[in-house]
């Protein structure tokens, strides 16, 4: 779960940022004779994203540098293909607009595949993500699966589907008079704040986040019982542009069979969210 966004836009106007990626480099011949002609003759790829959400995209205070998972995927695309990276930063709700009217050649930034979306776009799916309980670990003995959560008080970013989704998986395990008690606050660090001070006992986040917290602050947090809702980020295409997104696939294919794709992954700590097959448009739901 990243943000919540409207399925179907408008064609609205969106002011972008425009931020260089990897140089130019010699790619693989046979991959970047796929390309459209128009792609090969610009020499670059335009990437939109929305920042910040790390470990996908994002950059330190301070600095207009980009990082994160997504980054540096679209990198390893680009310079396999010959090619130039270049990223546009939009606003979440400009993306489909940015890419369906041409001003970037796709989306790659934690942009979740969904079946309502594919009316307007195409998808590569990439990058595993569902919705996880965790809490710190001085609550590890008491608290092994989500069944332990009930009668408990969890602490959920406001006004996102986890808070749905917490409060019903609750109803779906707990004895009536037991649910758990869900209480909406804004950001992560409150909700850490909220468990260290015993208000909570544990919080929700995605898949990532959780991994990327515990790479952060090592031994001090962990994952409740399994990942739910799974769900998969794609790389999103106008449904016009179907020769750059197979030319796009075929390279995802050569980075995972010659281990880019692995390295990127265990780069950021997020090994268990990569993917066995690059699927177009697998969402179904």
């Amino acid at each position: 779960m990243k943000r919540l966004l409207p399925t179907m836009l408008g064609l609205a106007s969106a002011t972008f940022i425009s931020l260089a990626g990897a140089a130019q480099a010699t790619g693989d011949e046979k991959l970047a004779a796929a390309l459209p002609d128009a792609v090969r003759t610009a020499g670059k790829l335009n990437f939109a994203i929305s920042l910040a959400y790390p470990p996908m995209e994002y950059n330190d205070a301070g600095s207009t540098e980009l990082k994160g998972f997504d980054i540096d995927l679209a990198k390893a695309v680009a310079e396999r293909l010959g090619l130039t990276a270049e990223f546009q930063n939009v606003e979440f709700p400009q993306l489909i607009p940015q890419v369906v009217t041409g001003r970037s050649d796709m989306i790659i930034t934690a942009f979740s595949d969904k079946v309502e979306r594919q009316t307007q776009l195409d998808f590569i799916d990439y990058f595993k993500t569902g919705n996880v309980f965790y809490s710190s670990v001085d609550h590890e003995a008491e608290i092994k699966t989500e069944a332990d959560l009930c009668g408990k008080t969890v602490a959920v970013a406001t006004g996102t589907s986890w808070v749905t989704w917490a409060e019903e998986l609750g109803k779906s395990i707990c004895p009536p008079g037991k649910l758990i008690t869900v209480i909406q606050i804004p950001t992560q660090a409150e909700h850490i704040m909220q468990i260290r001070q015993g208000r909570a006992q544990a919080s929700v986040i995605g898949l990532e986040g959780l991994l990327d917290l515990m790479k952060q602050e090592p031994g001090k947090f962990y994952q409740i019982g399994d990942v739910g809702d799974v769900n998969y980020y794609g790389i999103a295409f106008a449904k016009a542009n179907g020769e750059l997104r197979d030319a796009v696939h075929a390279t995802l294919d050569a980075l995972k069979a010659d281990g880019t794709y692995t390295q990127i992954l265990d780069r950021y700590g997020l090994k268990e969210a990569g993917v066995e097959e690059f699927k177009i448009n697998g969402a179904t739901k």
